[in-house]
């Protein structure tokens, strides 16, 4: 199929939730209906049948000569892909890679080459760095530490209540950077955090990358890499008619996909974004992809030549081994997330994410009719499905309105929900009264820096509905009496009284 039809084809467009269901229902004894932790969805069965028949082949995606055709799918998933976001398919270039992490570790090293072009025969400047923000995922660190930067040299940007990234804050990292005469390597902005769902404004991002490329006469251009492997997936309602709503949302759901799509339109101005299409692609692990605007960024990262000849028989064909950090990195992946792509479609990806946003919207009224003063959903400001659950003790005078401003407060409701979590994980329950939930560690941070704990429940699962939000907060809510019961007055706790 010509890559241009990708998430157009009549497939896609003619089936309805219920179908996309039953392609998924290789997977179902896996993912319960109760199970809402992190970002795990079922995968389709189109894709994992895919993945098993090509593996089969075991084709070695980093020559032309050992994977052959199979490769075709990585190209035509990348055109796909930067059509998605607004990129010229002509000019656009994209690779997959081993995770969402690898993603940024490629955006930060294509933005070293910018910055220092001689850096792999000379090391790193001292003091290169890169900019991100305080809520970003940690394997913005990651990569700065494998590639030899330091995570000293990672610096954080201030975020705002709903996690986007504060853009003065930014702006005066980079200067701060810069006025010490360092190489700026990078600027990474939010393109769905794994909590909330923030996304930031990519065009006012590299209209201040720009602002100081011109007045620090800097000789290179910072590269600016959006971190989207999260919400990548969200790009399919961009050319969505939000107001017309033929699928039928809620008009909670349309603010949410609104609000979504007017920030995710920027993505086009950054230099590359991420996908994890085993995140909210309904992939398998591993399928992830860098995309680049300009696919001549990947030359900036090619190997010398002599080194790589004896492995590469054939110099005309496409061998991405020259530049990727992989030597063994397989395609059947390649091809099941091409395969799976185009079967779910944009109608398939939208009623599926549409579906979470739905149920997350469900389960946070079911907690308001049912939680009294055990819970309360805290993250309001969430673009996302994620519904973030804060605990309280009995009788927490917290539990009426939490003040966030009040430390000592905070960690105390934050053992108690972490003592919960440990307790709950524990429990060895009949089929009939399980379920399964996630804990973050920082669903936000207050004004003074404090991180704040929360239960996380958070489904892509197409089977979870209505019915099934409301029972998951009423075990939820029996085992947390439970262990109330069982946990009367402890000393953790005695700041509440």
């Amino acid at each position: 199929m010509d890559e241009s039809r990708l998430l157009e084809s009549p497939i896609a467009s003619e089936e309805t939730l219920g179908q996309l269901r039953r392609w998924l229902a290789g997977s179902v004894k896996v993912h319960h209906q109760m199970f809402a932790k992190n970002i795990v969805p079922p995968p389709s069965f189109v894709n994992l049948a895919a993945l098993c028949a090509v593996s089969l082949f075991m084709p070695n995606g980093v020559t032309g000569e050992d994977a052959a055709e199979t490769l075709s799918a990585e190209l035509s998933c990348a055109r796909a892909l930067a059509r998605l976001a607004g990129y010229d398919p002509d000019q656009a270039g994209g690779l997959f890679t081993f995770g969402g992490t690898a993603t940024n570790l490629y955006a930060i090293n294509v933005g070293i080459s910018k910055a220092q072009p001689d850096h792999a025969e000379r090391g790193i400047e001292p003091g290169t760095s890169v900019v991100g923000s305080w809520p970003a995922h940690y394997s913005h660190k990651s990569a700065c530490a494998w590639l030899g930067i330091g995570t000293q040299n990672y610096i954080s940007a201030a975020s705002l209540p709903d996690q986007t990234t504060d853009l003065t804050s930014m702006e005066a990292a980079c200067r701060d950077v810069l006025e010490r005469g360092h190489k700026l390597a990078c600027i990474i902005g939010a393109g769905g955090t794994t909590s909330n769902m923030a996304v930031d404004d990519f065009a006012e991002i590299v209209t201040m990358r720009d602002r100081l490329t011109a007045e620090y006469l800097l000789d290179y251009t910072p590269h600016v890499h959006a971190d989207t492997v999260v919400g990548w997936a969200y790009l399919c309602f961009i050319d969505y008619d939000l107001h017309r709503n033929p699928l039928g949302f809620s008009p909670p759901v349309v603010a949410k996909l609104s609000r979504l799509v007017e920030r995710l339109r920027t993505v086009r101005h950054a230099d590359s974004f991420g996908t994890d299409f085993h995140k909210t692609g309904f992939a398998p692990y591993t399928s992830s992809m860098i995309v680049m605007r300009d696919g001549r960024d990947f030359s900036r990262l090619r190997r010398d030549g002599g080194v790589m000849t004896p492995l590469f028989h054939d110099k005309d064909a496409y061998n991405p081994g020259t530049f990727t950090l992989e030597t063994s990195r397989s395609a059947a992946n390649m091809v099941a997330t091409w395969i799976g792509l185009q079967t779910l479609g944009k109608q398939g990806l939208r009623r599926l994410l549409g579906h979470a946003l739905e149920t997350a919207e469900a389960l946070r009224g079911h907690v308001d009719a049912l939680a009294a003063r055990d819970a309360k959903a805290v993250n309001s400001r969430s673009y996302g499905p994620d519904v973030f659950l804060r605990c309280y003790p009995p009788d927490d005078p917290a539990a009426e309105e939490e003040d966030f401003g009040d430390t000592n407060s905070v960690r105390r409701i934050n053992q108690y929900t972490s003592d919960l979590f440990t307790w709950l994980s524990r429990q060895r329950l009949p089929d009939a009264e399980q379920f399964a939930v996630s804990k973050t560690s920082a669903a936000f941070y207050t004004p003074t820096g404090e991180p704040v704990v929360a239960l996380r429940v958070y489904s892509l699962n197409p089977y979870f509905s209505d019915s099934h939000a409301r029972e998951l907060v009423v075990r939820l809510l029996k085992g947390k009496r439970q262990f109330d019961a069982m946990h009367p007055d402890t000393d953790a706790y005695e700041g509440a009284r």
